[in-house]
């Protein structure tokens, strides 16, 4: 009975209406559930390296949504003042695949909001931005601060090569050395949304050189890798042409 029941509704409905009803219950309907501030981010690292590849300060945020199924979806992120471009702002897929993202910053009093939609829920974005003033006395304060619930946020803030009198308040929970950079790591929980994770960092540094080179780094490697590939290509090539000469005009033998 049940079933006739429906199918009458659905001829006096009309194919079309049923069918549009139907898609609003199924798309319209759950929308809320996945609202703005029902998302949570499960994990958030932050990286601040000063002076690294740049006389700037280059920052590193990645981490992944609790809320997978939510994806895609309009994201908004919280950055400092200043900081007016991103180097990259991607969506990372299950695979790994890295699907840059276009964005929109806008100017708020205290920092900039930065609105992108994400496809998949784990992000990669980084960017870099000059807090210094001249002179060899360095100091910034950096702000972490974020729209939604952090259920783990690590940081980690890399000291500057050639720079003395490095120190970090509050002190950092662990230090380690890696490709000779000082790194000092914290480790926090259950960060609300709105609440401010404050950096306060000062050293000395005579020069307004940066840490590395990119010039002589990975894009150097890179052009000599490409030049040994080129180098291997022309070998191969000529002793590939040698072989072809060879049969084709090879002798023929005596009768």
């Amino acid at each position: 009975m049940e079933l006739l029941n429906i199918i009458k509704y659905i001829s006096i409905m009309g194919i079309k209406r049923f069918l549009t009803f139907l898609l609003f219950f199924i798309f319209i309907i759950p929308a809320p559930l996945y609202g703005e501030e029902a998302l949570k981010i499960g994990r958030m690292k932050v990286s601040v390296w000063p002076e690294y590849d740049t006389p700037g300060v280059l920052v590193v945020y990645e981490g992944r949504f609790a809320n997978k199924d939510a994806f895609p979806a309009a994201i908004t992120f919280l950055f400092p003042k200043g900081v007016n471009k991103l180097t990259d702002a991607c969506s990372l897929s299950p695979k790994g695949q890295h699907f840059c993202q276009l964005y929109d910053v806008e100017k708020r009093e205290n920092y900039n909001q930065v609105t992108m939609n994400l496809p998949y829920g784990d992000f990669f974005i980084d960017f870099q931005y000059s807090p210094f003033k001249r002179g060899k006395d360095k100091f910034f304060e950096y702000v972490i601060q974020s729209r939604y619930d952090i259920m783990n946020l690590e940081v980690n803030i890399q000291q500057p090569l050639r720079s003395t009198n490095f120190s970090i308040q509050p002190a950092a929970l662990k230090q380690t050395m890696e490709s000779e950079f000082n790194q000092y790591h914290y480790s926090m929980k259950n960060i609300p949304a709105g609440q401010e994770v404050r950096f306060k960092i000062n050293y000395i540094k005579q020069d307004n050189n940066p840490s590395v080179d990119i010039k002589f780094g990975g894009m150097a490697r890179q052009d000599t890798t490409n030049r040994d590939i080129a180098i291997l290509a022309a070998g191969a090539a000529i002793i590939i042409g040698f072989g072809v000469y060879k049969f084709l005009f090879r002798k023929s033998p005596s009768p």
